[in-house]
């Protein structure tokens, strides 16, 4: 049997002279997908330092370390990739990953069986408050998840003491790689013990590649300010940041390059039947200067901080409606076809799944109650549209990271209540600037429930119904996936203002979606703690 295993793995590797120097092993990540393995160690050399680092991937057998092969780092990730085919995932393997006289020992767990409980863990928005997180780490691996999703921002620009350091030419790539991956390894430092033992989704935002907030415009290179769209930091850059967060996920549906150069990884993933469609709504999305050429202010206006942002209209009177064109974009039109594609494979598969993007598809999270932010993702209207089409009546669930709160609301296309449940999780440590705050009470709220529920329309007109936004709370997600009986489950976990874990009740949560036929019928049940929806 061990080697009838070791047969039936193929491993994609390239083997090197065994006199590589060494460099020491800091962490690793690893994603499972049908019978798909990747798996990426991060090292300790510096992008500007260029060392040939070997890595070697061993897996015990009978109590017995075997050699798999060995991968070449990545000089300017300071990463190593590992990609297995024909993986055994209905078995957990201890595996040991070694590079010189630097070794790191996890556990590629066994996938659960198709048709059982999937339990998966969700976190966004990590700035450097509370670092190294102990006691959170610790309460998430005591909850025994089955799956990770890190939903981005996992780096902030100027964290931990760090100055910032932009790329904008090819020559500035090493030095900005260097800059990045000392922000980055403190992330990794703090998860590293659930990272080499559970397999994990991450996907980045706008602060990861060092943007404060994103309009990718295709991936093009940005030539004005921020709200004129594209990346300000250089292709090569960009994308060995996103190497190192996002390489374990399954090969992008179409990885380009797009733009001016910059890869994509939108794709979708299966891990213990439950099925994810991963993508990417920063990249494609056009920017504001498409609409507005200078802000949209109230009369007599005036900032006593800043120059008013072009991308917030702050004039409670304007309507945003007015702000959308059919060819604006969020998703982009080849990503949308692959979500369609995707949704229509789920329901005829019967199964269920979550869509995963980087900000909730509505103006949920506000500067102030009249303010309108192009950077929300209720922005461009018709291009969100498209996309929640694509979703169509899809037995899904949509989580999301970005905007430093928790919520829990359904979209509403063109009625209330005729798209896909959406959580976007709490800040895990950031701040909790923004809130929900609407003037007006919602409509259709269950009974006692708080003003802010019920029916709203956003500032750029589109419909959601609110069932939870705590605002100013940080914590995590805890999202259960039962596959028999076609349920899933939203939790929110809350840290305290030291980021430390403390036992509140949440209104709104926990959350159940049940899907028992093939189109949205929403109907409010049991307890406002305990909300559950039939579809």
């Amino acid at each position: 049997m061990a080697r009838n295993l070791l047969i039936s793995i193929v491993v994609f590797l390239f083997f090197l002279p065994a006199d590589s120097k060494g460099a020491e092993i800091l962490w690793a990540q690893y994603c499972q997908h049908r019978d798909g393995m990747k798996l990426m160690v991060h090292l300790d050399a510096q992008p500007t330092e260029p060392v040939s680092a070997l890595v070697t991937l061993w897996i015990k057998i009978d109590g017995e370390w075997q050699q798999l092969g060995s991968q070449q780092m990545y000089t300017l990730a300071s990463a190593a990739l590992f990609e297995m085919r024909e993986w055994p995932g209905h078995r957990e393997v201890e595996y040991k990953v070694t590079c010189g006289d630097s070794s790191l020992e996890g556990v590629f767990r066994a996938e659960p069986k198709a048709g059982s409980t999937v339990r998966m863990i969700g976190v966004s928005c990590l700035k450097s408050n509370g670092w190294p997180w102990k006691e959170a780490v610790e309460q998430m691996i005591g909850q025994e998840p089955d799956l990770l999703y890190f939903a981005g921002d996992q780096i902030y620009e100027d964290d931990y003491g760090s100055e910032h350091i932009v790329a904008a030419a090819s020559e500035e790539v090493p030095d900005g790689m260097v800059n990045y991956l000392e922000k980055y390894r403190k992330f990794g430092q703090a998860f590293r013990d659930l990272l080499k033992d559970y397999p994990s989704i991450m996907i980045t935002d706008d602060h990861d590649v060092y943007a404060n907030d994103l309009w990718g415009k295709g991936g093009l290179r940005m030539v004005g300010d921020r709200t004129t769209g594209g990346y300000r930091c250089h292709p090569n850059w960009v994308n060995a940041v996103e190497f190192t967060q996002t390489g374990v996920l399954p090969d992008a549906v179409n990885k380009g390059p797009h733009g001016d150069g910059i890869f994509a990884y939108y794709t979708s993933l299966e891990y213990g039947g439950v099925k994810f469609a991963i993508l990417e709504d920063r990249k494609f999305k056009s920017p504001p200067s498409e609409v507005l050429a200078k802000p949209v202010l109230p009369v007599g206006y005036k900032s006593k901080r800043k120059p008013a942002a072009l991308e917030v209209v702050r004039d409670p009177d304007f309507d945003c409606r007015t702000l959308d064109r059919d060819d604006l974009q969020l998703l982009g039109r080849e990503q949308e076809d692959f979500l369609r594609k995707w949704s229509a494979n789920l329901k005829e598969t019967g199964g269920i799944g979550a869509v995963l993007s980087q900000s909730p598809w509505a103006h949920i999270a506000m500067y102030s109650p009249t303010s309108a932010d192009l950077d929300s993702n209720g922005w461009p209207q018709s291009g969100r549209n498209r996309a929640l089409a694509a979703i169509g009546d899809a037995p899904v669930v949509m989580l999301h990271g970005d905007v430093h709160l928790g919520t829990l609301f359904r979209h509403g296309r063109e009625k209330w209540n005729d798209g896909p449940v959406s959580y976007s999780l709490p800040a895990f440590s950031s701040g909790t600037g923004r809130s929900w705050a609407p003037l007006q009470p919602g409509l259709n709220r269950s009974q006692n429930a708080p003003a802010y529920t019920g029916e709203h329309t956003d500032r750029f007109g589109n419909k959601v119904t609110v069932y939870g936004a705590e605002n100013g709370l940080n914590g995590y997600g805890l999202i259960v996936f039962d596959q028999k009986n076609k349920e899933i489950t939203m939790e929110f976990h809350a840290m305290d203002r030291d980021r430390k874990p403390f036992r509140k009740e949440v209104y709104g949560w926990p959350m159940t979606v049940k899907f028992q036929v093939l189109t949205f019928v929403a109907a409010l049940l049991l307890s406002p703690r305990r909300r559950v929806f039939r579809s």
